[in-house]
């Protein structure tokens, strides 16, 4: 029941039943109005106030539906010493006064009643009181709990600030001491007298003792700092140095590397780094050690300095790019590269194919520069490849390419010892006009065999020869060989130094006429040349063999009317190789004197070589359809020979045994004793005695450079080849070269002869032959360095022949700078002695060397032939060298006793296809007959080509 108001008090709004007045109502109305129209007050950030309540000033109670929002968020932000506090505990509410019997519930405007007591609007169950009220009630003992924590962190921060403001101002008064010990110090080190400066030198390692004992961690410290600063600039020189200029090229690094040079400069260099490796590597036992049995350490210091130094800069690999070159060029596969390269001793493998890109870009700007500087020579020769297929498809099979690969030589002056020749020196016109389909000249056959001058030079060199062999092979005559002067001179080459210039492999087959065209038009396309710039250049010789010569001169002869100088191929001079002709001779000794297959009688090669030596078969002799392999042929005169050379006092009897045994004298006295007192044994001995003995000389010539005794072989060997079933061909190309250097001009003469041999050396004894050269290029790029599988192409060929003699030099300037020895077991021939000693006594047993004419098996001996006797005779027939022949009368020379009807006969036809043996192809087995050529390493590099060319096909 509503209870009774109170006199004099004014109702309220929320009484029942309740209407206010006029007056009232407006007044609540303007106030409503204000209230919305007003906006709250916002607080600033800087205020630590709640914002101003929006209830109304007269109390205004809130259903639930409709409750108030109070805004809890922090007015500031929170200080980093204040906790985190819990949420806040719940808002206090007042407790129902007790009810009255008589007056019934106590009605309060804070206590809700959900009665309608007198009838007015339902009351609020919850009411909320304002902002203040809320914190107001907030004075909990949790509440005080956390302003205590929150007041004893202030505390302790407090603390913490003032004993780190005590330590700071003890460190301020100990670096206050610090400082005026050391300005005492400076002040007596710099400004002093130099009595000051003796003491502090003096005294400096009393002071570092002692303050080592006081602060070792001080003095290690400052020490450290100031080796590693000393140490970082020295890194900084160390990669100055060995950081190249960007156009550095890459034959001029592989050319200038100095292994010791490069240890001596790094040393001078970084002398503190040098000396901290030295004495990080040494002990006691190394120091007492004998230096010929330690190992090298300036060398593995250099190594250290350079791999320290490429981790610095990627750029400063000096070292490592000649190692990687040195790598690729030994055989060294991909993974082994790259395991170096990871160690930082070598390049990537994709950095080594870049190097290698680019050294064949250098070689062919080099050969072009070259070739405009001074006048040249090309040799070029036929290179037959084999490409096999695993899956053979119909654009896909296993085929044979032929190709060509060519080398560039400056020509050496005989005239200056220069061993380069200024352009221009020799022009077109020192060549004589071609007027002919085949060249012709005017000889005769007195003119053709050797002079009585040429005669008694090739004797003197013949018995120097026996001299030789019988001081090199006989042990009682080894104490002699210093007394053995050099052999005659007749036209000696000065020792100089042959460079090379590979040029690139080509796709063109030049055992063909069209073939050799393309070839000579590709190599001077690939020189830049014009026929304006061949004018200018002058004469070029063009080595080859003896098919090369052959199908050069045959495309002179049918562009002989050419006006344009390349086209008629005027600047080429033909010169056959002498490698190959060499390779001849060897054949033509061998094939004469060989005797019956398999012969169990002495009398010939083959009785010496199958059963004293117990060598391998080989095939020889005239009737084989296959050609001798040079290697063995090679060897089986050299220890032939050696075992003829049987005399007992040397020189007083080498000239009577010389006489007696080794010329063509002794064979006719031989001959004009009858068919009763004749001795085939004997005869062939003295027959062989004297071919192998010119073959001989000639190798020594050659070893020796003089030209002129080659010369002289030549001249004899081109009669003995003309023989009947021999070697026509190459009589002929003798018989056409030394005709032809009769007709040059005497400057064109001495050209031609003094650049017919190279020396790669600039030593003596160090010549070789221009083809073997080639040849040697050749089985490089064939067998050695040629990519295998699919990545075989000739665009790869075409990079690598330019690089293959860099790749070695490289080798070699490693293994020199390094001090190994020479690709592991340098090649040597093995000791013959054994071999010649067992011939010496076989010919001694069975009387071969004494005339004997009732030997009991002679007439089972096949005759030799007298090849030079032959030769003659057909310098006396009508149609001897007739397609060389001018169209003058040709006097004969009939010999006494000689048929005159025989003369005057003409040679048959078919001579020149009598003997299929000309054409051999050179062997691995020949080319390590050059005791120059790193063949001893080629097992270790046949399998790794494949990954060479991985990156650059």
């Amino acid at each position: 029941m509503p209870f009774a108001l109170r006199p004099g008090k004014k109702r309220r709004a929320s009484d029942a039943e309740y209407t206010p007045s006029s007056s009232v109502a407006k007044r609540i109305k303007m106030t409503r109005a204000t209230r919305e129209s007003t906006p709250d007050p916002q607080p600033d950030e800087s205020d630590d106030v709640l914002p101003p309540s929006s209830a109304p000033a007269s109390p205004v109670f809130w259903d639930e539906n409709n409750l108030p929002i109070i805004d809890d968020t922090p007015i500031r932000a929170p200080s980093p010493f204040e906790l985190d506090l819990p949420p806040l505990p719940a808002s206090p509410s007042l407790e129902t006064p007790p009810t009255s019997p008589a007056r019934g519930p106590y009605t309060s405007p804070f206590k809700s009643s959900p009665e309608k007591v007198y009838g007015g609007r339902p009351r609020v169950t919850k009411p909320h009181r304002n902002g203040q009220g809320i914190r107001a009630q907030k004075q909990t003992q949790e509440w005080i709990d956390l302003k205590e924590a929150q007041e004893s962190a202030v505390r302790v921060q407090a603390n913490m600030l003032r004993v780190q403001e005590e330590k700071f101002a003890a460190e301020q008064r100990d670096q206050a001491k610090q400082n005026e010990i050391f300005d005492s110090l400076k002040r007596l080190t710099s400004d002093g007298t130099p009595m000051h400066k003796v003491f502090c030198e003096a005294m400096a390692p009393n002071f570092l003792e002692k303050w080592t004992e006081r602060a070792p961690e001080a003095v290690d410290t400052f020490l450290s700092a100031r080796v590693i600063e000393e140490i970082q600039h020295e890194g900084r020189a160390i990669q100055s140095f060995l950081t190249r200029e960007p156009k550095t090229q890459v034959t001029h690094l592989l050319s200038s590397f100095d292994m010791k040079g490069l240890g001596s400069k790094l040393k001078e260099l970084a002398p503190m780094l040098w000396d901290i490796l030295a004495a990080a590597s040494t002990t006691h036992n190394l120091a007492t050690e004998a230096p010929e049995t330690r190992r090298d350490r300036s060398l593995v210091f250099t190594t250290v300095c350079t791999m320290m130094s490429i981790l610095r800069s990627q750029k400063a690999n000096n070292f490592q790019a000649v190692i990687a070159l040195f790598l690729l060029g030994s055989g060294a596969s991909k993974r082994e590269i790259e395991v170096f390269a990871h160690a930082g001793i070598s390049l990537s493998y994709k950095s080594v194919m870049n190097y290698l890109d680019t050294l064949s870009q250098e070689g062919i700007l080099q050969f072009r520069a070259v070739w405009r500087e001074c006048t040249c020579s090309l040799v070029w020769d036929n290179l037959n490849i084999a490409f096999r297929v695993e899956s053979q498809r119909l654009d896909n099979k296993n085929h044979f390419d032929n190709g060509t690969t060519a080398t560039l030589i400056p020509i050496y002056n005989p005239f200056t010892n220069e061993p380069r020749t200024a352009r221009g020196t020799l022009p077109l016109s020192m060549k004589p006009p071609r007027t002919s389909t085949m060249p012709t000249y005017s000889w005769t056959a007195a003119d053709t065999l050797p002079s009585p001058s040429d005669a008694q030079k090739t004797e003197e060199g013949l018995i120097w020869q026996l001299k030789s062999i019988a001081l090199e092979h006989i042990p009682e005559f080894a104490h002699l060989k210093s007394l053995l002067g050099p052999c005659p001179e007749v036209d000696q080459i000065q020792p100089h130094k042959t460079e090379q210039f590979p040029l690139p492999a080509m796709h063109e087959d030049e055992s063909s006429l069209d073939g050799t065209i393309t070839v000579i038009n590709k190599l001077f396309a690939e020189l830049q040349t014009t026929s304006e710039d061949i004018k200018k250049h002058g004469l070029v010789f063009a080595n080859g063999d003896l098919l090369t010569d052959n199908l050069i001169n045959t495309v002179e002869g049918s562009r002989r009317n050419s006006t344009d100088v390349l086209e008629g191929m005027q600047p080429l001079v033909r010169r056959l190789g002498i490698f190959h002709a060499k390779m001849a001779g060897c054949r033509l000794v061998v094939n004469e004197h060989w005797g019956k297959p398999n012969a169990t009688i002495p009398g010939g090669l083959c009785w010496e070589h199958t059963q004293l030596l117990q060598r391998k078969p080989i095939s020889a002799g005239w009737k084989s359809k296959k050609a001798a392999p040079w290697k063995p042929s090679h060897e089986l005169l050299q220890i032939s020979s050696a075992g003829h050379a049987d005399f007992n006092e040397f020189d007083a009897v080498a000239g009577k045994v010389y006489n007696s045994l080794y010329t063509t004298a002794a064979y006719d006295a031989a001959c004009d004793r009858g068919d009763a007192q004749r001795d085939a044994a004997f005869e062939n001995s003295v027959l062989y005695n004297r071919d192998s003995l010119l073959y001989l000389l000639l190798v020594s010539s050659i070893k020796a450079g003089d030209i002129g005794r080659v010369v002289l072989v030549f001249r004899i060997w081109a009669v003995m080849m003309r023989s009947p079933k021999t070697m026509p061909k190459y009589a002929d190309a003798f018989f056409e070269t030394l005709n032809r250097i009769k007709s040059y001009d005497p400057v064109l003469q001495k050209f031609f002869l003094h650049n017919w041999l190279v020396n790669l050396t600039g030593l003596v004894f160090r010549f070789k032959e221009v083809d073997l050269l080639q040849e040697h290029q050749n089985f490089w790029a064939k067998i050695v360095y040629n990519a295998k599988g699919v990545n075989r192409s000739w665009s790869w060929l075409a990079r690598i022949t330019v690089c293959i003699f860099a790749l070695r030099d490289a080798m070699k300037t490693v293994h020199a700078t390094f001090e190994i020895p020479d690709y592991g077991t340098k090649h040597t021939v093995p000791d013959m002695q054994n071999e010649i000693q067992r011939v010496a006594e076989a010919l001694e047993k069975n009387r071969i060397q004494e005339l004997w004419p009732r030997r009991p098996w002679k007439d089972q001996v096949v005759r030799a032939r007298d090849l030079f006797e032959e030769g003659a005779n057909y310098l006396n027939t009508r149609g001897a060298f007739s397609r060389y022949t001018a169209p003058t009368t040709l006097y004969a020379i009939i010999p006494p006793g000689a048929d005159a009807a025989q003369t005057n006969n003409t040679p048959n036809d078919k001579d020149d296809d009598e003997n299929m043996q000309e054409d051999y192809e050179v062997t691995q087995e020949d080319l390590e007959m050059d005791d120059e050529e790193p063949y001893d390493m080629i097992s270790s590099l046949l399998g790794t080509a494949e990954a060479m060319a991985d990156k650059m096909i």
